[in-house]
């Protein structure tokens, strides 16, 4: 839940949210929890957060990455009242956002495995540790962009002195998730854009009964099943349990991709 509230360019009005969560609780027979509740059971959550999900995700992000945004979710969710944004870091004379879901950038194979590494992060509020020029540096990644000149660039922010800092994708050496989590100064821009689609319960409510019928008796006994995306083709995967890696597979148009990570979109019951 809290991955669909920070990813801007991809959250549904809180009332979807709620109405997800409220699935998803009403599916494992249970109540709705309140921040107050998990407060209490905070040092549980710690203690284990890396048995429950280590084995799940490429990279783990800090529990801190996803408690600290708790407060502004349930106050979200029950105002129904999306919080400020920060502001967009500025655009410099000729440079394009790159935004798309699928990027099919003219850099090496090993070069869009880096940028799934760093778009990842973004989407999570994780910094990076970026060796750039046979030197690492820590940086929390914000924005991809096409210059004047035709180069591909990252901007980020330098994380030991908040300064800004832009890298050549094509000069990137490597990139590492790591354990810190930062609050982004602008707006994240490497996550998806455009809103998920999910219809809340009333509009679903309002379909014609034959349709809710053979929809109830199709998916009977299946449980919900969590919808992936892959970051570099973007295609789709429905799976029973949550993981965002991916096996080799080919793209839409039936070509080898080079993509291994997804991103969560959807819970479909």
């Amino acid at each position: 839940m809290v991955n669909l509230y920070r990813n801007t360019e991809a959250r549904p009005q809180p009332a979807v949210v709620h109405d997800v969560l409220h699935q998803k609780c009403r599916h494992r027979d249970i109540l709705i929890p309140t921040l107050t509740e998990l407060e209490r059971r905070k040092g549980d959550l710690e203690g284990s957060w890396e048995s429950m999900l280590g084995h799940q995700l490429q990279a783990l992000s800090p529990v801190e990455s996803f408690w600290n945004e708790l407060p502004d979710f349930f106050a979200s969710l029950h105002t129904g009242v999306a919080p400020s944004e920060p502001e967009v870091y500025e655009i410099a004379a000729g440079e394009t956002v790159l935004r798309e879901r699928t990027l099919r950038l003219p850099v090496a194979t090993a070069a869009r495995s880096f940028l799934e590494i760093i778009r990842f992060a973004a989407a999570n509020h994780v910094c990076v540790d970026l060796r750039y020029q046979s030197s690492v540096r820590r940086i929390e990644p914000y924005s991809l962009r096409r210059t004047r000149d035709g180069n591909i660039v990252l901007h980020a922010v330098r994380n030991s002195d908040g300064e800004h800092r832009s890298y050549r994708i094509d000069r990137i050496e490597g990139a590492k998730i790591t354990g810190r989590s930062f609050v982004p100064r602008y707006v994240v821009e490497l996550s998806p854009r455009n809103p998920i689609a999910v219809p809340p319960a009333a509009s679903r409510a309002a379909a014609p009964t034959r349709q809710r019928r053979r929809t109830r008796a199709a998916r009977s006994g299946s449980g919900p099943h969590h919808i992936y995306e892959c970051t570099y083709c973007g295609k789709r995967f429905r799976r029973k349990k949550r993981t965002t890696h991916l096996n080799p597979h080919k793209d839409k148009y039936g070509y080898p991709c080079p993509g291994r990570m997804a991103m969560f979109v959807d819970i479909r019951y």
